[in-house]
């Protein structure tokens, strides 16, 4: 059963401030590791990958247990809108996990699994089998397009509605006040 409360808890906040520092470790990353020449450097850069990807999901997987006590929806948002932030939280924590799986079934589909985490190992600059490759690399763009949504989202109900982003811990971030309706330069101002 879902809890409904006005703000995330403590360790909800936590959790989503470290997995997104993550998942933006993740995006640079995964380009140059798929760019790069230099060998060492790109074996590293997919150990680093792989480990920082298992990292996100298991944070994912915990996300998704303490989703069960969630906020109510800011208020004043449209029946549409409410059902994309529905939407874009959902998918939010469910598609780390597909990446996941599918980061795991490029290193398996090129016989790089468990070998990718062992000191010295070769990572060839083209992976011969591409199609799992390929169906990471476009999901990795889809999320990184859905977590462009969630943050022009809270931008835009931040600077016009109300303070949202006290909600997830960070206080002192200018917009409109929920309790008077007038902007704030600090947060809100009950």
């Amino acid at each position: 059963m879902t809890r409904l409360a006005e703000e995330y808890t403590l360790a909800q906040q936590r959790l989503h401030w470290l997995s997104a520092l993550l998942i933006l470790a993740m995006f640079p990353m995964g380009l140059v590791m798929a760019r790069t020449e230099a060998a060492d450097v790109r074996a590293a850069l997919y150990a680093a990958h792989l480990i920082d990807g298992v990292v996100i999901a298991v944070l994912s997987v915990i996300r998704i247990v303490l989703a069960r006590r969630r906020p109510v929806a800011p208020p004043g948002l449209p029946r549409w809108n409410g059902a994309l932030n529905g939407a874009v939280h959902a998918l939010a924590l469910l598609v780390p996990l597909v990446l996941a799986l599918s980061g795991a079934a490029a290193l398996i589909a090129n016989g790089l699994m468990p070998a990718v985490l062992q000191p010295g190992v070769t990572i060839p600059a083209v992976l011969e089998d591409v199609r799992a490759q390929t169906a990471h690399r476009l999901l990795a763009y889809g999320y990184l397009a859905l977590l462009g949504v969630h943050v022009v989202g809270v931008m835009r109900y931040q600077f016009t509605k109300g303070d949202v982003m006290r909600r997830m811990g960070v206080w002192g971030f200018p917009g409109v006040s929920t309790a008077t309706g007038r902007k704030t330069r600090g947060g809100s101002q009950a």
